[in-house]
């Protein structure tokens, strides 16, 4: 909106300078219409008289004025004196007393009177006929006035006709010396065929209009642009503060919960492991799939809560149904963790809670790198002192970084999914690099989403050790852990 204004009220005193200019250069062309008039037309008859005696010529000359428009007097001059005058007749008065001495080309000069006429300004033309004499004509200051003040008409407070070192006449037939008005900032306009130039300043009238109306424009298009800023706003943002203000809600609510997904060995199916997995079941939406909220969490301040709530919910519930043989927990968390203040202090003090044989494990997702600061580094250190194992979720996919396994001292590499689904067309090539990838860097291999008695088949031929899926266990909940497990070994036994 401010942008709006500020080039509104640009825009408008462009217009305002557009509109003098338009009336200086209108101004400019009648008064060059006077001085051609007032020269050109009789040029050849007046200049014949100039150097011939008064008296032979005073009648003549007379005449010739009458035919003349806008001139009061026609006055011959030589040797830098005037001594014919259409009006008076034989006069003696020096050249001096119209234009700047020395002036021998055409030249104008506004004076503010004349020594027959004080104190009526006039307009004063000279056209020399010879080396030493001339032609002398005088235009009555109204007749300009007259021109000047249809500036005022089309909305200038004054319109002023100046010439350099001579003075200016106004709107209102004012002779001021040294060219002097009262106007701030006027536009000038010179004329192209005499040496003079108009001045035009707008009326505060013309100026507010202009303003006013460039200003309601321009304030009407910063309001649209606005609007359409906010509806974007709306657009790009308020699905996700909403979203973000359910799941905090939800977590007041009681609506989120932990189920957990069997990891097996690959090659007895006995469970070795379980990853602690979020749910939300809104009271108005129901199910809401990790896939909708997860992305928006992790970039936001609601991930410490949701990460806190996993974390605390998985040692809750491992503490209630503490498993009969080894066995490791995998909490998801995000790089962001890492980083954030307290993190550590909070996984050490959920290890030094897990009932014995119970180990964790952190499984860090591949959706934003992990920065190679010295938080993030004394984090990984710390936690590994302690005893906590560490894997890449969802390795292959996104913005998988081969850098990460030499930079940071994970444990395991989860296969995404969507590589284990092509081991049924005979996709396994894949599979096996990266087995081999993940064996050069001492790490073992988790592989995702296994359906099929095939996929089980091909990752046990790709050397993959161990796996999770819905083929050997889908989520439950912590307290069927112990039957899920017991399932599980009976049908490896099997």
């Amino acid at each position: 909106m401010l942008s709006a204004v500020i080039l509104g009220e640009h825009v408008a005193t462009r217009a305002i300078r557009e509109h003098e200019r338009l009336i200086g250069h209108d101004l400019v062309a009648s008064v060059d219409s006077i001085l051609f008039s007032a020269s050109a037309r009789s040029r050849a008859n007046v200049e014949a008289l100039a150097g011939l005696p008064c008296g032979e010529v005073e009648r003549k000359l007379a005449e010739l004025e009458t035919h003349l428009r806008y001139i009061r007097a026609v006055a011959l001059a030589e040797n830098g004196r005037v001594y014919c005058s259409s009006a008076l007749g034989s006069v003696d008065v020096p050249l001096s007393a119209y234009l700047k001495p020395g002036r021998s080309a055409q030249s104008i000069a506004l004076l503010a009177q004349t020594p027959f006429q004080p104190d009526i300004p006039v307009l004063a033309l000279f056209r020399p006929t010879g080396s030493n004499s001339g032609v002398l004509y005088i235009i009555e200051g109204d007749y300009l006035a007259d021109v000047l003040v249809h500036g005022v008409r089309y909305g200038a407070q004054s319109a002023v006709l100046a010439i350099e070192g001579s003075g200016a006449l106004d709107e209102q037939g004012r002779f001021h010396s040294g060219g002097v008005i009262d106007a701030v900032h006027p536009t000038e306009v010179t004329s192209k065929a005499w040496p003079f130039v108009i001045r035009v300043a707008s009326s505060p009238g013309l100026v507010a209009r202009k303003r006013w109306g460039y200003a309601l424009v321009f304030g009407a298009v910063g309001l649209l642009v606005d609007g359409l800023i906010a509806a974007l706003y709306l657009l790009a943002f308020a699905p996700r503060r909403l979203l973000l203000g359910a799941v905090r809600h939800g977590l007041r609510r009681g609506e989120f919960h932990v189920v957990y997904q069997p990891v097996v060995a690959v090659a007895s199916r006995h469970v070795v492991g379980l990853e602690a997995l979020l749910r939300w079941h809104h009271a108005k939406w129901g199910v809401v799939s990790p896939a909708v909220f997860m992305d928006e969490v992790e970039s936001s301040d609601m991930l410490a809560k949701v990460t806190r709530f996993v974390l605390q919910t998985a040692l809750a519930d491992m503490n209630t149904y503490p498993p009969a043989s080894p066995l490791r927990i995998a909490v998801n968390v995000a790089p962001r963790d890492l980083e954030r203040k307290g993190f550590v202090d909070e996984v050490i003090a959920a290890v030094k809670s897990l009932p014995p044989h119970v180990s964790l494990v952190l499984e860090l997702t591949e959706r934003f790198l992990l920065s190679d600061s010295a938080r993030t580094s004394a984090a990984f250190a710390a936690l590994k002192a302690e005893g906590v194992k560490f894997a890449i979720d969802d390795f292959g996919t996104q913005h998988s970084n081969l850098d990460l396994l030499r930079r940071f001292p994970f444990d395991y590499v989860k296969i995404d999914r969507q590589f284990v689904s092509q081991v049924d067309t005979g996709g396994t090539g894949l599979i096996s690099g990266i087995v081999t990838l993940a064996r050069h860097y001492d790490l073992q291999v988790i592989a995702e989403g296994v359906e099929t008695q095939s996929q089980h088949d091909g990752l046990l031929a790709a050397g993959v050790p161990y796996a999770q899926g819905y083929l050997y266990q889908r989520p439950v909940a912590a307290s069927m852990l112990a039957t899920s497990i017991r399932t599980s070994t009976a049908i490896a036994n099997d």
